[in-house]
């Protein structure tokens, strides 16, 4: 059983999926759906956390601020 996600909203395996929502296959129920033979299935990669901005100033604007007065 591996965790595949659909590329377009559609009914897979007798169930309504959406796309992004990973859910289970087995290797026989995927081998018709996945690239090369079919391409509405494709195996299931989370997607990178991005990091939290941090609260000092980048570069330019610590560059273009106005002085205290």
């Amino acid at each position: 059983m591996n965790l595949y996600t659909t590329r377009i909203d559609c009914e897979v395996a007798g169930h309504w999926r959406t796309t992004g929502v990973p859910f289970t296959l087995t290797d026989e129920q995927a081998a018709e759906l996945t690239p090369p033979r079919g391409s509405v299935v494709a195996p299931y990669v989370p997607a990178p956390e991005k990091e939290k901005p941090h609260a000092r100033l980048g570069r330019d604007k610590r560059r273009n601020r106005k002085a205290a007065k």
